[in-house]
């Protein structure tokens, strides 16, 4: 929101998409305005999870405020001038408002010449960029002024951003509404509350406060998305099935008009203008015999634009957010709460505080068969994934391997994160895709190869070898029996792959040789060996190639 001040006369105000949700906001701040017109003042707070629709209601509200003739001052914090004392303060009195014939209002500039050291602290220092408290009086006096003329809206999107002095003054203004024509309305994430001890004074002091008002906005509801589509797919709310619709964007507007645009695109339309233009005049007719246009958009399409969205969601919610999400795509569902505290490196109040702000922005539903939470649509994993850099996946597969493996995890969903990681695991690992192999071999023979590739790469013995040559005959023969060898046979098949004849075999195993000879038997029919010289020659096979 560009920073500005004056009303707009009869100028339409926007209003925000999913009007039917919104109706209870906007005749909230309708109230509340009416009051500040007697000298009722307020401060309101719409308050949200990311990307919940927050900063277009703000505009919604402020648009509204302005046609009613009153002076709307608006300014927008942002990540950049978090840490630049006053940013916030300098916007909101930038330029002059301008509100009739007797403009002879004297209107402060707030400048880095013009901030005057504040009281000293106990350590006899003053914060260097810090207005006194008297320079703070000044600006409310000014604004107070001018409200005894006309009804004064001040609006500051993105609040959480803002540096800890414009907060100071905010404060200020906000202890002094209550006996003015003065509105003050802002809207903030609710992640990023909490999280600063400095910025806390802004709830602790003024929010307690009864003419403060905190409004919480959240997705919308498959009604809300229903209308939202018929405003951007010009298609009537109660012919548009929603519940597809709904569940993938969570009610989160962002994301669904990210739909809106992928699905634009699907259907070969201008993203920027599909289904947003008026009518021009009544359709045209359906010829006899013609069919009809469908009813009903399709299965929404998650595209480039979805996952763009997707992205500028967890950016915008915070670190802790995007660090969740990341792990969240790298267990993808396989892990519990404790894999996923270590994965992200984080505390439990930390991941749950997290994970409830992803389900309340809908870019999470908290499900799934341990309740960590899951992504409502494979192409927001997909998302998340190709955003970090390859050696960063690789890290966090590897990583979260070893952490499934302790939590006592399938043998095969360990494997499938190592063979995720693109990187040779290390010794720990060969018992585990030797496992996998045995578990997919009936019915994934692909990943079965991928992971006795991988467990070939950390041999460390012959004895190794001769188990990976023994797996290899039998994902490459198809006369191979589905049962895996049992423990007796696997010894008896890994000491003739490395040589030993029957009699040496019992004698290393403290069996007898007939024995031997009926493992043998068992053993070339489950791995559709010709005999001993099979077993062998893999082996060999092997060898040489890890020479090579």
């Amino acid at each position: 929101m560009a920073a500005g001040a004056g009303p707009t006369g009869g100028k339409a105000a926007r209003r925000p998409h999913g009007l039917v949700e919104r109706a209870a906001e906007i005749s909230v701040f309708t109230r509340l305005l009416a009051r500040g017109r007697l000298g009722n003042g307020s401060v309101v707070v719409l308050s949200g999870a990311v990307s919940t629709g927050k900063t277009e209601l703000l505009n919604a509200l402020v648009d509204d405020a302005a046609a009613t003739g009153a002076v709307v001052l608006t300014a927008l914090a942002t990540p950049a001038e978090r840490d630049e004392p006053l940013a916030l303060v300098r916007q909101l009195f930038r330029t002059p408002p301008q509100f009739g014939a007797e403009d002879d209002l004297a209107w402060p500039r707030v400048t880095d010449a013009e901030a005057a050291p504040a009281a000293p602290t106990d350590t006899g220092t003053a914060p260097a960029d810090q207005l006194s408290t008297s320079a703070v009086h000044d600006l409310w006096s000014a604004i107070d002024t001018l409200a005894r003329r006309v009804t004064v809206v001040i609006g500051v999107d993105d609040l959480h951003f803002a540096d800890v002095e414009s907060l100071r003054c905010l404060a200020y203004f906000g202890g002094r509404v209550r006996a003015s024509r003065v509105l003050i309305v802002v809207s903030e994430n609710i992640g990023h509350v909490g999280t600063d001890a400095s910025r806390a004074s802004w709830h602790t002091d003024l929010l307690r406060q009864p003419h403060c008002h905190r409004i919480q906005v959240s997705p919308l509801s498959p009604r809300g998305v229903a209308e939202l589509l018929d405003t951007r797919l010009r298609l009537p709310v109660g012919t548009v099935t929603t519940t597809r619709w709904h569940h993938v964007s969570g009610g989160n507007p962002l994301l669904l008009r990210a739909l809106t645009e992928d699905a634009a695109a699907v259907a070969r339309q201008p993203a920027g203008l599909a289904g947003l233009a008026e009518p021009t005049g009544p359709a045209e007719p359906v010829a006899p015999g013609e069919p009809a246009e469908p009813a009903e958009p399709a299965e929404p399409v998650a595209g480039t634009a979805f996952g763009q969205a997707y992205l500028t969601c967890l950016h915008r919610g915070g670190p802790d957010l995007l660090q969740v999400a990341r792990g969240l795509a790298i267990l993808a569902e396989s892990g519990s709460s404790a894999s996923l505290r270590q994965l992200v490196d984080a505390d439990e109040p930390t991941v749950e505080r997290a994970l409830d702000l992803l389900e309340r922005a809908g870019l999470l539903e908290r499900a799934g068969p341990l309740g960590t939470g899951r992504f409502r649509h494979p192409a927001a994993r997909a998302a998340v994934l190709a955003e970090m850099s390859p050696g960063e996946r690789s890290h966090l597969y590897q990583r979260a391997a070893r952490l499934l493996q302790v939590d006592g995890a399938a043998a095969h969903t360990v494997a499938a994160h190592l063979v995720a990681a693109h990187h040779p695991p290390g010794p720990w690992a060969f018992a585990v895709l030797c496992r996998a192999v045995e578990e997919t071999l009936d019915h994934d023979r692909l990943f079965a190869a991928e992971c006795l590739r991988l467990a070939r790469l950390v041999c460390s013995d012959d004895m190794q070898r001769a188990t990976v040559a023994l797996l290899r005959l039998r994902i490459s023969s198809p006369s191979a029996e589905v049962d895996p060898l049992t423990a007796a046979e696997h010894q008896v098949a890994v000491q003739a792959a490395l040589g030993g004849t029957n009699r040496e075999i019992a004698r290393i195993l403290h069996i007898t040789a007939s024995t031997v000879e009926q493992h043998l038997t068992r053993v070339y029919r489950k791995l559709g060996a010709k005999g001993r010289a099979d077993l062998r020659s893999t082996f060999m096979q092997f060898a040489r190639e890890d020479l090579d």
